[in-house]
C-alpha cells in the first residue's frame, strides 16, 4: 500500500530549465516561490477586525540555479548567461516518472543579478559550481491536468 502511495508522489529530481527557445542543465533550481506581504491597519478603533493592506514590493523575488562546470566544456550557451542579462520566458518545466509534464513553473521576465563560482579548495576533493541568482517579476505555477 505504501508503494502505491509512494507512486503518487512527484518526484523532485526530473526538471528541465528554458530560457526562451533554449534549453539549460541544471543540477538544481531553489527559491521556487512567490509572496506578498500585508500590513494590518486598525481602523477607527476597532482593533478586533483589522484590515490587511498589500504592501508594495520593496524586493524582488529570486531564483537560484545551480550546476556544475564541466571538463572543457563545450556548452558555451552557459558563457552567455551574465550578470545584468535580461531573460523572458523562463520555464521550469517539472516531469513525472513517465517523463510527462507534471507541473510548470513560469516567469515572464527576469535579470540575471548574480552569478557565481564555488570557492577553490585544494584540501577537499569538491565539484565546481556555478550559480545564477535570477530576480524576477513574479512565478506563476501550473499543474498540467490528466489526460
Amino acid at each position: 500500500m505504501a508503494d502505491k502511495k509512494n507512486r503518487l508522489l512527484l518526484p523532485g529530481h526530473s526538471f528541465g530549465v528554458y530560457i526562451g527557445e533554449e534549453a539549460f542543465s541544471f543540477a538544481k533550481v531553489s527559491n521556487l516561490e512567490a509572496q506578498i506581504e500585508y500590513d494590518a491597519v486598525v481602523e477607527g478603533g476597532n482593533s478586533l477586525y483589522p484590515l490587511f493592506v498589500r504592501k508594495a514590493r520593496t524586493k524582488l523575488d529570486t531564483l537560484i540555479m545551480e550546476k556544475g562546470v564541466r571538463v572543457r566544456s563545450t556548452e558555451r550557451k552557459f558563457d552567455t548567461l551574465a550578470e545584468g542579462m535580461h531573460l523572458r520566458n523562463l520555464l521550469i518545466i517539472l516531469y513525472g516518472s513517465t517523463r510527462e509534464v507534471e507541473k510548470v513553473f513560469s516567469v515572464e521576465w527576469g535579470v540575471i543579478v548574480r552569478k557565481q563560482f564555488s570557492g577553490l579548495d585544494a584540501m577537499k576533493n569538491e565539484l565546481f559550481v556555478e550559480t545564477l541568482e535570477i530576480a524576477h517579476s513574479g512565478l506563476v505555477a501550473a499543474t498540467v491536468p490528466n489526460k
